[in-house]
């Protein structure tokens, strides 16, 4: 009886721990599978590209950081507006980047679902890393934030069975570390982002991808039909390093810093005046370049900006190694 009851201990143990290991294989699964961003091949260096579509933009200014292209050679869309990169029509590179947008669109679209969620986003709903799938046509309304809980390498995925429309002044929103890298749409319909909002992410689409405007796309527009239509828009690819995690709100009200956009300057003023030749002005291009560091020495200190090409920048504002305030600057030249 006594060995009987030795085996059956035994293998209640084995059992348990047969289960345990089960379950953290399992955990260490799904981990994984959220850990593995898309590969989007060539397209990576495009802040639009559509395989068969056209380019139209109305106002001078729209400013697109990152290459524009399609395959068939209609690119009619700047001196209009502001280009900083190249424009690829039906040349070689436009070529290869159709294949990867096709593969990176097939691979995203037969890619299991980590959650099933309702068609209507946002509204300050706080969503953390997952394959988020949505059975139709979707909506974007008020804040949509994501959220990576401290991981730098979180990712998002959203599978979208329909057109994505945001909503007039709507916003993508990233916290806690989440990268702009690692946020990617699969929307099989169009993606018409509404006036004045702002969009994160790589919008891989089946359709056209129309900025209405004022409206900022910080990531990709990429396209397997469709026209791609602009109205004084930002666009901008994301970037390594400082760029990509440099949170573009204000951090604290430490200071103000305009005009936004600028032409040849910028003024500081400090709101605490405690802090002259204690805060430094740093400003990094969309490559995460360091490009000015100045040290504020007054109350108000114009910088001249004069020599800053048109585009995208970032700036952060430190007290010795702590950060007080980071944002984003748009120079019109």
């Amino acid at each position: 009886m006594k060995i009987d009851s030795y085996r059956n201990i035994q293998n209640e143990m084995k059992t348990k721990l047969l289960s345990t290991l089960a379950a953290m294989l399992l955990i260490l699964s799904t981990n994984v599978s959220f850990a593995q961003a898309p590969n989007i091949g060539t397209t990576s260096t495009f802040a639009l590209f559509t395989i068969n579509g056209a380019f139209t933009n109305v106002g001078d200014a729209t400013t697109v950081t990152g290459n524009v292209g399609n395959t068939v050679g209609d690119l009619n869309i700047f001196p209009i507006g502001t280009l900083i990169g190249q424009k690829h029509a039906a040349d070689e590179v436009a070529t290869l980047a159709a294949t990867d947008l096709t593969t990176a669109y097939d691979d995203l679209l037969v890619l299991s679902c980590g959650e099933v969620i309702a068609t209507t986003l946002g509204n300050d709903q706080v969503l953390t890393p997952n394959k988020y799938c949505l059975g139709s046509g979707s909506i974007i309304n008020g804040n949509l934030i994501l959220d990576a809980q401290g991981d730098a390498n979180a990712v998002f995925i959203f599978k979208i069975n329909g057109a994505l429309t945001t909503n007039a002044l709507s916003q993508v929103q990233l916290t806690n570390s989440a990268n702009l890298n690692n946020v990617y749409w699969q929307i099989g319909g169009a993606l018409t982002l509404g006036s004045n909002s702002v969009f994160r992410g790589t919008a891989i689409t089946d359709g056209a991808i129309t900025l209405l405007e004022g409206a900022s796309l910080l990531g990709r527009g990429l396209s397997k039909s469709g026209a791609i239509s602009l109205y004084n828009n930002i666009v901008s690819i994301p970037t390594n390093g400082i760029a990509t995690s440099i949170n573009t709100s204000i951090a604290k009200n430490a200071l103000t810093v305009a005009p936004n956009p600028f032409n040849s300057y910028s003024r500081i003023v400090l709101n605490d005046v405690s802090k002259i030749n204690t805060y430094t002005f740093k400003l990094y291009n969309v490559l995460g370049k360091e490009i000015m560091n100045t040290l504020i020495a007054q109350k108000s200190t114009t910088i001249d900006m004069s020599s800053i090409n048109a585009g995208i920048y970032f700036y952060k504002v430190m007290d010795n190694d702590k950060m007080i305030q980071s944002g984003k600057l748009i120079s019109k030249k």
